[in-house]
């Protein structure tokens, strides 16, 4: 595995765990993050991106169902999973990828993308 999918994988461990410090510790200074909810930057704005809001009938799970690799980039293929919290039961699914670019030995880009094969393209990744 190389450094890029091993950042990749620790990122989505800490998120899942909600643990913002070891997800924070993956990630540059200086790192961008291009979400649906617009871009985020540095550790921080991943500190408030990543915060999950309390309340509501669902929760959202990110399930990683792999990682493509190519040198310094990687592409996480993602579903993004809403559950009713009461019933633990799937409400709606959807596959999506994301892109990222290490920097200095940390995770330095996130873009989240709906095309998946978009996504492997753009980071140089055949199918």
């Amino acid at each position: 595995m190389s450094a890029a999918g091993d950042l990749v994988r620790r990122f989505y461990d800490a998120f899942a765990a909600e643990d913002l410090e070891a997800m924070v510790a993956t990630l540059h200074p200086e790192v961008e993050l291009v979400t649906a909810r617009g871009p985020r930057y540095g550790h921080e704005g991943a500190r408030v991106w990543a915060t999950r809001v309390p309340g509501g009938d669902l929760e959202q799970r990110v399930v990683l169902d792999g990682v493509r690799e190519h040198g310094d980039r990687a592409v996480a293929l993602i579903r993004r999973q809403w559950w009713w919290r009461e019933q633990d039961k799937l409400a709606e699914e959807e596959e999506l990828a994301a892109l990222f670019e290490l920097r200095d030995g940390l995770i330095g880009r996130v873009v989240t993308a709906e095309d998946r094969a978009a996504a492997l393209a753009s980071a140089g990744i055949e199918r």
